[in-house]
């Protein structure tokens, strides 16, 4: 997947001029179509998560950040696509600090990306995501498009959590 990775970057050069911030409460998707291939990047604050961001001090936390690395490797359970495009989700790559166990500094944040492999990409029109109703902390995600007819930005909300091309 790492080697589709620049071909998102180049997709959305425009609106990636600047790292995005790190606000708690706000995340981001970045979603490309290109060809038979659907990519979906997902950055956000750990707090937004797990409700904290340092590396687990407790068993419990330990087991939150477990159960966590468990469900963002569910792509299923967090996005729906349109059923006719007959998407197939490959493994995704989930990478954060404290899955790798480093300890960092405060404001950690996760990368995933997830891949599908859709043999009808033609009847791919829609995107809606879990990730609210997963992650109740989270409020708001600001999602940057590309696909075959161009770009597109929006702002997904709890009481908004699909879009359309």
């Amino acid at each position: 997947m790492r080697h589709l990775l620049p071909a998102i970057a180049l997709l959305f050069a425009s609106s990636l001029s600047a790292a995005p911030p790190h606000v708690h409460g706000e995340a981001r998707l970045e979603i490309a179509l290109e060809g038979e291939t659907l990519l979906i990047h997902f950055d956000s604050p750990l707090d937004n998560l797990l409700g904290f961001e340092h590396f687990p001090r407790t068993a419990g936390e330990r087991q939150a950040v477990a159960a966590l690395k468990a469900q963002l490797e569910a792509p299923e359970k967090l996005f729906d696509l349109t059923p006719e495009a007959r998407c197939q989700a490959l493994p995704p790559e989930i990478a954060s600090p404290l899955f790798a166990g480093r300890r960092e500094a405060a404001h950690v944040d996760l990368d995933a990306d997830y891949r599908w492999r859709c043999t009808r990409p033609d009847e791919l029109r829609a995107v809606r995501t879990q990730l609210f109703a997963e992650f109740p902390r989270l409020k708001r995600i600001r999602l940057d498009f590309a696909g075959p007819r161009g770009q597109q930005s929006d702002m997904l909300t709890p009481a908004r959590t699909g879009f359309r091309w």
